[in-house]
């Protein structure tokens, strides 16, 4: 599907949520069993240690354990375990596991991002995997059922970047195994049918190799293409 179609429906799915996520301050109505701030909790509570359920989060500063919410909106907040979204899932700093059944953002992810649809961070150090899946920088697997990576030359992937699509990143410092690989820089190995970088430090495997900074001659090449030097 084309990019611009495919994000067209990815707002309109998820316009309701974040339009009702964009309301004013909610108040930090809860019931806990067990402690104020720890036990098993339903509602909107800003801190709490254990098992939550709610609707919408909103002015979480710290979650420590299992949460579950229809959309979860924690701009400054801090998730410690499983973090699960039904619909949207965007918060500034995970460590263990976020999950967005539409959409899952996170600002810094340490662990493992899953995002059915959508995947979208600034640093991943883990692994992360949706049908589209764009961070800034990987430490650890990026994978995408349609296209891993970003669009400018700022991105970096450290790693392994596994996609149907293609990998498209800035720096890719590892393997990247798709259908067309791009990097302005690229140490190690890319599999895929279409291989380009502007410098190559590594090997291509493929139908088709572009490595620019190669001599003139060996600059593009059929099935396998090198470069070791500067």
């Amino acid at each position: 599907m084309p990019r611009p179609t495919f994000l067209t429906i990815l707002f309109m799915v998820l316009f309701p949520m974040l339009a009702f996520a964009e309301t004013d301050s909610l108040p930090a109505k809860y019931l806990s069993l067990g402690s104020r701030k720890a036990g098993l909790c339903f509602g909107n509570s800003p801190v709490f240690t254990g098992f939550r359920f709610n609707g919408l989060n909103k002015n979480v500063s710290r979650l420590n354990g299992f949460d579950l919410a229809l959309v979860n909106e924690e701009r400054k907040g801090t998730s410690n375990g499983i973090s699960l979204a039904i619909g949207a899932n965007t918060q500034e700093r995970n460590n263990g596991l976020a999950i967005g059944g539409l959409l899952n953002a996170v600002n810094r992810e340490n662990g493992i991002m899953l995002g059915l649809l959508y995947n979208v961070g600034n640093r991943l150090n883990g692994v992360g995997a949706g049908i589209l899946f764009a961070c800034d920088t990987v430490n650890g697997f990026a994978i995408g059922a349609g296209e891993v990576g970003r669009m400018d030359s700022l991105g970096a992937i450290n790693g392994v970047a596994l996609a149907v699509g293609g990998t498209i990143t800035g720096t890719m410092n590892g393997l990247a195994v798709s259908l067309e690989n791009f990097s302005d820089r690229h140490r190690g190995l890319a599999i895929g049918a279409y291989n380009n970088t502007k410098r190559l430090k590594g090997i291509q495997i493929g139908f088709y190799n572009v490595a620019l900074n190669n001599p003139r001659g060996f600059r593009r090449l059929p099935l396998i293409n090198m470069h070791f030097g500067k």
